[in-house]
């Protein structure tokens, strides 16, 4: 297998920038309200609601995964997003699945620095009534809740027909999709061993605790510093280490991630 080449860099640098490198998406006069796909809430919803818009059709913009994560309980999570020119987030969506059959997607939109509105979607499949949950807020400066709707259905498409009501004000925190993003936290990408199957090994990196947090990535001969850990693990134990990736798809369908990058970080520095 030949070195997977690199698609993308880690986004903290795009976190680093200051205000004026975070390109603001703003409403232009090719923009149209968009009026019919909810219901108006206060004044100003339709520049929200034509930028959501706006973000979610937009097709120059890149796209951007964190890491995907497993715990101990079959628990997974990642993070998929959208990037401006400026490198910028503009849209980023955590997905989480639970062995007990339940999915919780969460979206943050962002326009320059500000988070403007927040949307959260569970489906409780293990539910037999009112399985189906939508929650949504938009937000003003400094993060403040403008308002809150969400509505309830036996399945998707009885949600997409109800009505969302007002609700008590959701704060919506975007730190652990952040921390997924950036490797950050209880997502730190630490060595914790090795996997190889009949045709792949993988490097696991994550975090040790309850649960224990981890992420399996491909690597082949092209990267020694990935062969030399795997034939020392104990030495390399719980090392910190910052690790590029892209998905690959096989031949047979399989869906993984792909090494690009690996680096031994020194935390006495």
């Amino acid at each position: 297998m030949n070195k997977l080449a690199l698609l993308i860099s880690l986004l903290v640098v795009s976190y680093a920038c200051s205000p004026a490198d975070r390109q603001r998406l703003r409403l232009g006069s090719q923009n149209t309200p968009v009026t019919d796909k909810k219901e108006q809430l206060f004044n100003g919803q339709w520049e929200y609601d034509s930028l959501i818009n706006v973000i979610d059709t937009t097709s120059t913009l890149a796209d951007f995964y964190s890491l995907e994560y497993s715990d101990t309980h079959q628990n997974n999570r990642y993070v998929k997003g959208k990037l401006n020119s400026k490198n910028a987030v503009v849209m980023m969506e955590m997905e989480e699945t639970y062995a007990k059959g339940l999915q919780i997607n969460t979206r943050y939109y962002y326009s320059g620095d500000l988070l403007f509105y927040a949307q959260q979607t569970v489906k409780d499949y293990q539910k037999k009534k009112n399985g189906f949950m939508e929650v949504y807020s938009y937000f003003g400066n400094n993060r403040k809740v403008i308002v809150s709707a969400s509505r309830i259905g036996e399945d998707e498409e009885d949600l997409l027909s109800k009505t969302p009501m007002v609700c008590k004000k959701v704060s919506f925190d975007p730190k652990e999709a952040l921390d997924l993003v950036n490797q950050q936290g209880k997502y730190e990408t630490r060595f914790q061993g090795t996997l190889e199957t009949e045709t792949l090994k993988f490097i696991i990196v994550g975090t040790q605790g309850k649960p224990t947090i981890q992420s399996a990535i491909a690597y082949n001969k092209d990267f020694p510093l990935a062969v030399h850990m795997a034939a020392n693990e104990a030495q390399y134990l719980n090392r910190l280490l910052k690790v590029e990736f892209q998905k690959v798809t096989g031949q047979n369908g399989f869906t993984y991630q792909g090494l690009t990058r690996l680096k031994l970080i020194d935390e006495n520095e």
